[in-house]
């Protein structure tokens, strides 16, 4: 057996070995679940674990989700951009292209104002808001000329300061909320229940929807990827 088979075989092993451990007895899940349905006040128990319990885990990945989209401007800035990009021109596509926008757009408004109450929340509402600008990006670059250097470099320096401004009032948030400044929760289920879990996974939103639009435009620009 070759050295990488065996690598593989050890991180399958690895990877597997927490299914061998018994699982916690059901009556400690069921306190557990009540206790964090208490705190949060939402009963999405995702959100409420990654944006109340773990907040120190969830402002990490959101710096670095940014020094992600810095980094991609920073590669890209110092390159010609494509004088001609080939976009699609089969009319069937363009059609899905800008209905799965719609929808992707529709859903992440959604998930970013309702996430803390059903499945999703702020990077599952960015993910869906970038598709949308993504789509629309593709679509639009293969029809008419293209948005001259000036202009694009204008576009690009106002998104990074909104997507900025998203990520430091988003730390500022998070730290008030640790240091125990807390929102009223409302009614458990209400819209307005969460305290400050509903503004965070909007501002979550905004900055993650903005940093996939600056980088796909980035490599659509100055690679010509569709």
């Amino acid at each position: 057996m070759s050295l990488r088979s065996l690598h593989v075989l050890a991180a399958v092993a690895v990877a597997l070995a927490p299914l061998l451990q018994a699982l916690p007895d059901t009556a400690a899940n069921g306190a557990l679940i009540t206790a964090l349905s208490e705190q949060t006040r939402v009963p999405n128990l995702v959100s409420g674990v990654l944006l109340y319990t773990r907040l120190y885990d969830t402002v990490a990945e959101v710096v670095v989700f940014t020094l992600a989209s810095m980094g991609v401007v920073w590669m890209l800035s110092g390159e010609h951009p494509q004088a001609r990009i080939h976009g699609l021109d089969d009319p069937a596509v363009l059609v899905l292209c800008r209905l799965g926008a719609t929808m992707a757009a529709l859903v992440a408004v959604e998930l970013a104002l309702r996430g803390h109450l059903s499945p999703g929340g702020g990077f599952a509402a960015g993910v869906a808001g970038g598709t949308a600008l993504a789509l629309l990006l593709i679509v639009q670059s293969g029809h008419g000329p293209l948005p001259s250097e000036e202009a694009t470099h204008r576009n690009l320096e106002r998104t990074e300061l909104i997507e900025k401004l998203a990520v430091l009032l988003f730390i500022v948030l998070a730290f008030l909320s640790l240091e125990g400044l807390n929102l009223p929760r409302g009614n458990f289920g209400a819209l307005e229940s969460g305290g400050w879990i509903p503004i965070l996974n909007a501002l979550m939103a905004v900055k993650v929807t903005l940093g996939s639009w600056t980088m796909v435009q980035m490599f659509i620009r100055y690679r010509g990827l569709l």
